[in-house]
C-alpha cells in the first residue's frame, strides 16, 4: 500500500508479464488511471487489450471509470478507499492514513497475541463448549460471538486460546462490553475492504493481515461502512470461512454466487459454520448454513 495519500497508487496486470505494472498520478486527479496508464503505456509499448486486472489505491472518478469501461472491456476493476466529495478530501486523506498506519502496526506485531472477537454458529459440533464462554447473540439461537487470544505458532499456524468464564473472573471480570471493545478494536487494525465494480454490480470482501476477518460481522459500524460501498438498504454477506467474508447487495447478480461459494466451501467447520446472512440497518438475519460437517452439503 503506497505510504503517499496525496499519489493514487494504480496496478496493472498484463498478459505476458509475470509480475504486477505499477504506476502513480494525483490522488485527486479525475483522470488518475488515465495518467498511470499512459505512463505504463508508453514505458512498456502496451495495449489495453493485455490488460486482465486493475487495481486502483483509491476509488476511480465517474470520468477514470468510463475511461476504464472503453479500455480495460474484460478486466477485473478494484479499488481500496472510497472517493470523497470533492470538498472531504482532507477527512479521507486523514482516515486512509488511520488504516496505513494500523496495517503497518498489524504486521510489525504479526506473531504477537490479540484478544479477539470469535464467531460461534450453534449448529457447529463444539457448539456445546460457547456454554463456558462469555458471549454474545448476533442472531439469537444461531449465532454468537465470543473472545480468544489468538497468535500464529512458529510453523505458521494459528493458535487460539477461547476466553473462558472462569478466566474473565482471574481476570478480576471486567465488565463484558469493555472486554469485547477491547477485541473489537484489535480486530479493525488491519481490516481492509476490497471493492470489485463491474457495470453496475459491486462486491466487496472483508480482508485482515492477522485473519479472522469474517468476526468483522459483529463490528456495530459494518453495515454503516459497507453502505459505503454499496449504497443504503440491505446487503447478502457471505462467510466461507473464519478469515474471508463476501458482501454484495441484496438481490444483486452477485447475491446468488456468494450463496454457492458459502454452501459449496471446503471449510473444515471448527467454530464457525459457513453462513449466508441478512445485514441490514436493523441487524442481522441468518440466511442459510452450509451443512456441519467437516467438508460441503447441500
Amino acid at each position: 500500500m503506497n505510504d503517499d495519500v496525496s499519489r493514487n497508487l494504480v496496478v496493472f496486470r498484463i498478459k505476458g508479464f509475470a509480475e504486477p505494472v505499477l504506476a502513480d498520478a494525483p490522488t485527486k486527479a479525475d483522470d488518475a488511471v488515465e495518467q498511470a496508464w499512459a505512463s505504463v503505456r508508453q514505458q512498456h509499448k502496451v495495449r489495453a487489450s493485455a490488460v486482465s486486472a486493475v487495481y486502483s489505491e483509491w476509488q476511480p472518478s465517474a470520468a477514470d471509470q468510463k475511461f476504464m469501461a472503453k479500455q480495460f472491456r474484460k478486466a477485473e476493476c478494484t479499488y481500496s478507499f472510497a472517493r470523497p466529495a470533492p470538498d472531504d478530501w482532507e477527512r479521507a486523506f486523514a482516515e486512509a492514513r488511520s488504516v496505513m498506519a494500523e496495517t503497518h502496526e498489524a504486521r510489525q506485531q504479526e506473531n504477537a497475541e490479540e484478544l479477539l472477537p470469535v464467531l460461534w454458529s450453534a449448529s457447529s459440533p463444539r457448539a456445546g463448549l460457547l456454554d463456558t464462554l462469555p458471549h454474545q447473540p448476533l442472531v439469537p439461537g444461531r449465532l454468537s460471538v465470543a473472545l480468544a487470544v489468538v497468535a500464529r505458532t512458529p510453523q505458521g499456524k494459528i493458535g487460539m486460546r477461547h476466553v473462558t468464564r472462569h478466566q474473565h473472573e482471574e481476570m478480576g471480570a471486567p465488565p463484558l462490553e469493555k472486554l469485547f471493545d477491547v477485541g473489537y478494536g484489535a480486530l479493525a487494525r488491519g481490516l481492509k475492504f476490497e471493492v470489485r465494480r463491474s457495470g453496475k454490480e459491486v462486491l466487496v470482501s472483508v480482508a485482515r493481515d492477522n485473519l479472522m476477518a469474517a468476526s468483522a460481522l459483529a463490528l456495530p459500524d459494518l453495515h454503516a461502512q459497507l453502505s459505503r460501498h454499496l449504497g443504503a438498504g440491505d446487503l447478502l454477506v457471505g462467510l466461507t470461512c473464519p478469515d474471508e467474508m463476501f458482501v454484495a447487495r441484496e438481490g444483486s447478480g452477485l447475491a446468488d454466487t456468494i450463496r454457492e461459494q458459502v454452501l459449496g466451501s471446503p471449510y473444515e467447520t471448527t467454530e464457525l459454520v459457513p453462513s449466508v446472512l441478512r445485514l441490514g440497518p436493523g441487524g442481522l438475519e441468518l440466511l442459510a448454513e452450509r451443512g456441519a460437517g467437516a467438508g460441503p452439503h447441500s
